[in-house]
């Protein structure tokens, strides 16, 4: 059977600040967007819905991946008030994952000084292996 293709971003915009739709059609939505390897899309619909169930996932993947943007997203409108741990061990796998652009970003929120400095220098490495 043939699925029906996700919505379109004007659909979406639609679906998300327009539409009245259950949340059980946003957290549906959602989950396609996920299956289909979008991630920021599907938090947008699982905020919509209040999903948080979803939110969590995409949060244990954000840390996963090294996904500093991810995990902003995630967390945007949350209430929640110590994160630095969770950044500093974002940052980390980061790290290990050569992302450093956003190991940096992590490491910024964080507030750690000296990981920091660390990410910003095999950032700049990288910069300069690829000038020569």
């Amino acid at each position: 059977m043939k699925r029906k293709p996700l919505p379109d971003s004007f659909e979406k915009r639609k679906l998300l600040y327009e539409k009245r739709v259950s949340s059980e059609d946003l957290v549906a939505l959602g989950e396609l967007f996920l299956e289909e390897g979008r991630p920021y899309e599907g938090a947008e619909f699982f905020r919509r819905a209040s999903f948080q169930e979803g939110l969590d996932r995409l949060r244990i993947l954000a840390a996963e991946q090294g996904d500093s943007c991810l995990l902003e997203v995630v967390l945007r409108g949350s209430s929640e008030k110590d994160l630095r741990a969770e950044w500093k061990a974002l940052g980390r796998r980061a790290m290990e994952l050569a992302k450093y652009s956003h190991a940096v970003r992590a490491f910024r929120k964080a507030g750690d000084p000296d990981l920091l400095r660390e990410a910003e220098e095999a950032l700049k490495e990288v910069f300069s292996l690829g000038q020569t």
